[in-house]
């Protein structure tokens, strides 16, 4: 039984932190665009998710306190990482689980690498929609505060201590000459209207045939179209959390767990 641990392994650009969790089929979730957060949004989920399968949280590129670099095209650049992440440990195939940010880059993954993937769960996702995202073209990066508050909202489970090495690890590294100026790059390309479209899921979910499940909050624009959205997949399963919104994964993280447990099997 495989406690939480933080490891980090080597890619193409650098070092990149990542969790995990338990022992079994690997599953690889994938986190969304709050740069304060990235993996660490998924510790209430990880609590609940249990050891009985190995569960992999990995910080995207140029997401603190890994490793950055310049000139990345968003859509491609973040799926081509989860690649490289299965690579890098040795994975011919994993389970991939993505919220917000992350479910449209594991909706990308399901349909470019589809050999890669055993089971999919999307949840929060903006790639149904593609709708304008001018927050991101205007990434400010946070101060020391912001980023501590955001540890604290989802590691109340850490001592303050460990709190406190999170944030100031993450802080450092943004604080780093050039480190958000790349992620605030990166994140521009994502933001661009033309990209939004042309990486539209859409189009690509009649190809993605794995077993699915859309994981959405009743409170999520992404609800509305669950009907539609099933009906485009092979293989699909929608489970709406009732009290939920963009952020089941975290703020509604028992009713998140089950479901994803469940579909898991």
């Amino acid at each position: 039984m495989a406690a939480l641990a933080e490891k980090t392994v080597k890619l193409n650009h650098g070092t990149s932190r990542y969790l995990e969790q338990g022992e079994g089929e690997p599953v690889i979730l994938l986190h969304g665009v709050a740069i304060a957060g990235g993996a660490d949004d998924w510790r209430p989920a990880l609590e609940l998710l249990g050891t009985g399968h190995r569960f992999l949280a990995p910080d995207f590129i140029t997401f603190p306190p890994g490793d950055t670099a310049e000139n990345l095209d968003a859509f491609p650049y973040l799926t081509d990482f989860v690649r490289e992440f299965q690579d890098a440990l040795g994975l011919k195939k994993s389970h991939i689980i993505g919220a917000t940010m992350g479910g449209w880059i594991a909706g990308l993954f399901g349909y470019e690498s589809t050999h890669r993937v055993h089971k999919l769960v999307m949840t929060g996702n903006p790639g149904f929609h593609g709708a304008a995202n001018n927050r991101l073209s205007n990434f400010q990066a946070p101060d020391a505060d912001a980023v501590r508050a955001a540890i604290d909202k989802v590691a109340p489970m850490l001592s303050e201590g460990e709190r406190e090495k999170i944030a100031a690890a993450k802080s450092a590294r943004l604080a780093e000459p050039g480190y958000a100026d790349a992620h605030g790059a990166m994140m521009k390309t994502m933001a661009d209207g033309a990209k939004r479209e042309r990486f539209n899921l859409r189009r690509r979910l009649p190809s993605i045939t794995v077993p699915t499940l859309l994981l959405l909050g009743r409170g999520d624009p992404t609800s509305e179209q669950a009907d539609e959205l099933q009906a485009m997949l092979p293989d699909a399963q929608v489970v709406i959390v009732e009290e939920g919104a963009h952020q089941v994964h975290y703020e509604n993280a028992g009713e998140f767990s089950k479901a994803v447990l469940d579909f898991l099997g």
